[in-house]
């Protein structure tokens, strides 16, 4: 039984079995009225018209009353339409036109504004390339098809969700609604595959341009920073994604430093928002050693904003390294593969985190490594020292023993002298003794010899004198002879003089020889302690010297070795790094000691007293 319609005071009530398709067309009467108590339509009598043309075509039946209204009401003169006449007979050439639903393709808007109503209504776009809307139409759903739809995608594994800006295909009926006058299409199904399919087709076409441009792996292949403790951060203020990341920051025992710029990160403006954040950090990379792109968990519908040739271009020319951490474990979008990918926002934090730790661990390992290696010289240096000094001990008791030995010898050897010299003087003072008398005796002979020579040549003269002299002048014979006899007279008593003299001369002399002998073995044994005093000073003062400059030698030696501990220690690279110095390696990790190990264009890594910095060599300096 189809239905039937019956007049009940002010209103005609309508009955039938349950039909989708009857429910939709009882609802575009204007004024119905849903009783759920009785389970039956009512329609104001008002609409007997309407009501009666519309559901005689269904086979609907009518009672006495409602077909006297009918006729009362139906004015067959009149060529005119009332508007619920005309909507309704719109709404029938629609019906007939589609008789069936059909699929339509669209963008959803206006979703999220009755979302939370039983029956949602929203619109489905077309839009250009540009994003310029070409046309759209009213879409409707209701809570019952709503219903099937989420269950569907949950089945699906809630791949995206009904939302603003997302583009679906639809199974929907065509319709008017009567009371309104307007066109609009009631969704009944949706087409999941097809969403899902037209985005991957999108991504994988972005992906293979970006494939011959060269470019998919640029930004993946920049060396990532030791220490990046410069953290760039795009996403939307206030979102979880940055309390995620700053969080997971804030727990380490790292300083970063996160400067966050505000970013659309769904929705259309998603593109035009984070090019405009990559371009703010670009311009500043150089305060910077990291960026990250990040936004909470979605939909994989939210993944499209992200699948941008612009988007992706601008990433892979990014001067710092990129980790993308949009919240998605197994879909990928394009920046994904473009940057470093990271499941979550807090999947990226801990990978900025980590890149340090291991930085830090691997510091920490070269600077034990260093300390093992100064430890060892060190050690060396002592074990070199302490040989040196046990030699130079050894050294030093050799000298005092060989000096030792040295003294007793000379003064030995000083001992035997003396005992020698005084014999010699002995000797040589019996020596004198002897011939003491014979040199007396020798003198007493030579002067009485000298006085007879005198005496002869004096006698001979006068002789010789008085024979010339007699003949001319016999009266100088007198005055001769008279002076000849004081002559004699003094020259007896000069002899005896003479003899005395030396006599007395040869006693001195005697007695001045015995007194100096006898003063000189006097003083021989003062001359002899004197000596081996000076001797014993000498070696004493030997001793000392040598002892003070055995001290002066260790201590110099002393000095010496912590002389080389202290060169060491500043050599420390820890201590090279505070005075403001920086350690260079290449990308392989070797340090650099020339200009020919960082050829232009080569990616330097400096390590400083506190952190590090990723720097790109512009070739040897101009000298």
């Amino acid at each position: 039984m189809p239905g039937h319609v019956t007049h009940h005071g002010s209103v005609l009530r309508i009955t039938f079995d349950y039909d989708p398709r009857l429910v939709e067309m009882v609802k575009g009467v204007p004024g119905r009225r849903w009783n759920p108590d009785d389970k039956v339509w009512t329609v104001p009598t008002a609409q007997v018209v309407q009501l009666v043309e519309l559901l005689t075509d269904e086979g609907f039946t009518f009672d006495e009353s409602v077909q006297a209204l009918y006729e009362q009401r139906k004015d067959p003169g009149d060529n005119h339409y009332t508007v619920s006449r005309l909507n309704a007979e719109v709404r029938k050439t629609l019906q007939s036109a589609f008789p069936s639903p059909v699929w339509v393709v669209g963008e959803i808007a206006g979703f999220g504004k009755s979302a939370h109503k039983p029956v949602v209504d929203f619109q489905l776009v077309d839009r250009d390339e540009e994003g310029r809307t070409l046309a759209q139409t009213t879409a409707v759903l209701f809570s019952a098809q709503r219903k099937r739809i989420d269950d569907k995608l949950s089945r699906a594994g809630e791949p995206f969700r009904l939302e603003d800006e997302v583009i679906v295909r639809v199974l929907a009926q065509v319709d008017l609604h009567p009371e309104w006058g307007a066109y609009r299409v009631v969704v009944q199904d949706l087409d999941v595959a097809y969403t899902l399919g037209e985005a991957a087709r999108r991504r994988e076409e972005i992906l293979r341009t970006l494939s011959v441009e060269g470019i998919l792996k640029k930004n993946r292949e920049r060396a990532f920073p030791s220490f990046p403790l410069r953290v760039g951060l795009i996403t939307s203020i206030g979102s979880d994604a940055e309390r995620d990341v700053l969080n997971h920051l804030r727990k380490t025992a790292y300083a970063f430093q996160v400067t966050v710029h505000d970013a659309r990160v769904q929705g259309r403006q998603t593109e035009s928002s984070v090019l405009t954040a990559l371009d703010w950090f670009a311009s500043r990379s150089h305060s910077f050693d990291v960026l990250l792109i990040c936004r909470g968990g979605g939909s994989r519908t939210d993944l499209g904003w992200f699948d941008s040739v612009a988007l992706a271009r601008s990433v892979a020319h990014f001067p710092l390294p990129v980790i993308v951490g949009i919240g998605h474990e197994q879909d990928r979008s394009v920046l994904d593969e473009i940057g470093w990918p990271a499941a979550t926002p807090t999947a990226a934090a801990h990978m900025v985190a980590l890149q340090v730790e291991t930085s830090l661990d691997r510091l920490e390992n070269t600077w034990t490594r260093l300390s093992e290696r100064a430890t060892h010289r060190l050690e060396q240096a002592a074990q070199h020292t302490q040989h040196h000094a046990q030699r130079l001990t050894r050294s030093s008791g050799q000298l005092l023993s060989r000096a030792e030995r040295d003294r007793l010898y000379a003064r030995h050897r000083l001992a035997n002298g003396a005992r020698v010299l005084l014999r010699s003087a002995g000797q040589t003072l019996v020596e004198r003794g002897h011939r003491l008398p014979h040199a007396v005796r020798y003198l007493l002979r030579g002067q009485a010899h000298n006085n007879a020579g005198i005496r002869r040549r004096l006698l001979l003269a006068t002789h010789r004198q008085v024979e010339r002299e007699a003949e001319r002048n016999r009266m100088r014979v007198h005055r001769l002879l008279q002076a000849a006899r004081p002559l004699l007279n003094r020259a007896r008593t000069e002899r005896m003089h003479a003899q005395r003299r030396m006599l007395r001369g040869s006693s001195a002399l005697l007695l001045r020889e015995q007194h100096s002998v006898l003063t000189r073995m006097a003083q021989l044994p003062r001359a002899v302690r004197y000596l081996l005093r000076e001797q014993d000073t000498h070696y004493t003062d030997g001793l000392r010297r040598l002892a003070r400059g055995s001290k002066r030698l260790l201590a110099h030696e002393r000095e010496r070795t912590d002389a080389r501990a202290h060169r060491l220690a500043l050599a420390h690279p820890h201590n090279v790094l505070e005075r403001g110095f920086a350690l260079l390696r290449s990308e392989e990790g070797r340090v650099i000691t020339a200009t020919r190990h960082a050829p232009r264009g080569a990616h330097v890594e400096a390590t400083l007293k506190e952190g590090r910095l990723r720097l790109r060599s512009e070739g040897p300096a101009p000298r």
